[in-house]
């Protein structure tokens, strides 16, 4: 056994291990080169809303011909579906302001940086 798999559950809780571990996904886009300000805007509002609508979060950068960023639910100890990643990785493919896109597999909200 792991020294934090003999965490006691409040640990377990406040550490976000275990049965309280949280995940999340990278998402990462090219967008077409002729994108304007205003239909970059416009596309990102619409994508925010699209994640809102699943109760999830999305934090990330980027301008109008990149942009990436990380995706985890809003609510606490919750992790995104796999139908949910796979609804909004098809909603990005078919998105005409969008050349390519890149959705990363599940991992850690908590401790799955480098």
């Amino acid at each position: 056994m792991t020294k934090k798999s003999k965490l006691k559950r409040r640990l377990r809780k406040k550490y976000h291990l275990a049965e309280f571990q949280e995940l999340g996904f990278e998402i990462s886009t090219e967008l077409k080169l002729n994108l304007s300000d205003e239909e970059f805007d416009k596309f990102l509002d619409e994508f925010i809303d699209k994640i809102e609508n699943y109760k999830l979060l999305f934090g990330g950068s980027g301008n109008v011909e990149t942009w990436k960023g990380f995706v985890t639910a809003a609510a606490k100890y919750v992790s995104p579906t796999d139908k949910q990643k796979v609804e909004i990785s098809e909603w990005l493919d078919n998105r005409p302001e969008i050349s390519n896109v890149t959705v990363g597999e599940f991992r850690d909200a908590w401790y799955g940086w480098d």
